[in-house]
């Protein structure tokens, strides 16, 4: 396949969103990814913000059922023309879990880029709260159990095309949850096990390496850690664009 070169960003629902996302416009309209997977956009109002903001440098995008909320929060904006797109909810019935109403899942959109295709994965899966990922901790089960669809999901992609899987898995990348979704859909860790943060420390925590980029092997990749600065707000302020960093990696 071509050279794509692709992010994925965490953008924080929270925290005055709508003065972060023009700022983030900004600096994707001014970088050079091809493709861009944003998570955490499942405010419609906030959704269709940055997508008005981003039509130019990106003419084209995907993104799942946007009513009642956006579907998983997920929206994948690229400059190469789409052939088609699909929404996967890849967490489980279970009345007590806020993130059902999110309908956490993947997004799958399958690209062309001058007759060569290729399928970018972008998903956010169900956060573990307590920041335990120990084979004993309950919540590590509902974690298994998405990391195990996605796998599923991404093996069934068309074969022979090249695939790559982005976004925020929250689980960190030296855990035996992310290495068990390696092997099982037979995808490659871009950061080859590089466990740096992708998750800005907050007092009491440093952080963990949740966001990630795998591919299919033999593609070449380099992940690295980007949009890690503040940025100069609309109103003079400098802050940053979100508690996550973004992940980014040249593929092909």
């Amino acid at each position: 396949m071509p050279k794509v070169r692709v992010l994925s960003f965490n953008t924080l629902f929270r925290n005055e969103p709508r003065v972060r996302l023009r700022a983030l416009a900004e600096v994707l309209g001014t970088g050079d990814y091809d493709v861009v997977c944003l998570q955490e956009l499942q405010i419609p109002p906030n959704f269709a913000l940055l997508r008005s903001l981003t039509r130019a440098a990106f003419p084209y995008a995907a993104h799942g059922p946007r009513l009642p909320i956006v579907a998983g929060g997920l929206l994948t904006l690229s400059r190469i023309p789409l052939v088609g797109h699909r929404y996967q909810v890849l967490a489980a019935p279970a009345k007590w879990r806020t993130d059902l109403v999110l309908r956490k899942g993947v997004l799958l959109t399958r690209f062309n880029a001058d007759g060569e295709f290729f399928t970018v994965a972008n998903t956010h899966l169900s956060a573990n709260r307590a920041a335990d990922w120990s084979k004993a901790a309950p919540f590590t089960r509902v974690q298994q159990a998405e990391l195990a669809r996605l796998a599923k999901t991404v093996r069934r992609i068309e074969s022979g095309e090249p695939v790559i899987a982005v976004g925020d898995f929250n689980v960190p990348r030296d855990s035996w949850l992310f290495e068990g979704f390696e092997a099982a859909s037979g995808l490659r860790d871009a950061f080859d096990g590089d466990a740096a943060t992708t998750y800005r420390p907050v007092p009491g925590w440093d952080g963990a390496a949740l966001d990630q980029v795998l591919v299919t092997p033999g593609l070449a990749a380099k992940g690295e850690v980007v949009l890690q600065d503040k940025v100069r707000m609309a109103d003079g302020r400098e802050r940053f664009l979100s508690d996550h960093y973004g992940v980014a990696a040249t593929v092909g």
